[in-house]
């Protein structure tokens, strides 16, 4: 019964920024406790739009991409996705330099004072999608736990910035993302209340 909402809610999660993903190795893997998917494609358009960055991307794939579900542990262990060597190749937008050097003289252009003002907007902690199937008490509270206390964890970051014939390449060996206590100590955390607007 649990698996039927939570291999759904993390499908749903790894789906919106993976393009090839077959829903069927995922399903049959996930119950099993660990998942392991090769050669993946990003969905770049979902990545730029998330990330809001002054550049664009080119290409964007995962060599390995792992995820593990503590299926006996799930109330008090968190699901662990790794990625496993990630590549991208970005290229400065079209128009940013224009936008740069348009900054020095006193031009008034709508959009940038537009993207300007939604860079400066806090962004809101994305929260997982209420579902009313949802059953109340403990299965809703223990979906509850495993959104806000997946980790995240990146070996092998490639970054690559490409501009004419010029290529600068950064790689970053390890990234990790996890949930923290008021202390900034690495916790497992039982979010109760909901964010407001």
């Amino acid at each position: 019964m649990l698996e039927s909402y939570v291999s759904p809610l993390l499908m749903s999660y790894v789906n919106r920024y993976i393009k090839n993903l077959k829903p069927s190795d995922l399903q049959l893997s996930l119950w099993g406790g660990d998942v392991v998917l090769s050669k993946l494609d990003l969905r770049l358009d979902v990545l730029e739009q998330e990330l809001k960055l002054p550049f664009t991307f080119l290409s964007g794939h995962i060599h390995e991409l792992r995820i593990h579900v503590p299926w006996t542990k799930l109330s008090s262990e968190p699901v662990v996705i790794t990625i496993n060597t990630m590549e991208c190749i970005l290229k400065l937008r079209d128009g940013v330099m224009d936008d740069n050097e348009s900054c020095t003289s006193s031009s008034t252009n709508p959009s940038a004072s537009e993207s300007s003002k939604a860079a400066s907007k806090p962004r809101r902690v994305q929260q997982a999608p209420s579902d009313p199937d949802l059953p109340p008490g403990y299965v809703q509270s223990l979906i509850r736990r495993v959104v806000n206390n997946v980790n995240i964890v990146v070996n092998n970051l490639i970054l690559k910035y490409v501009e004419d014939d010029i290529v600068l390449s950064v790689n970053i060996t390890s990234a990790e993302c996890y949930t923290v206590d008021d202390l900034w100590d690495r916790a497992f955390m039982d979010i109760v209340g909901e964010f407001g607007e």
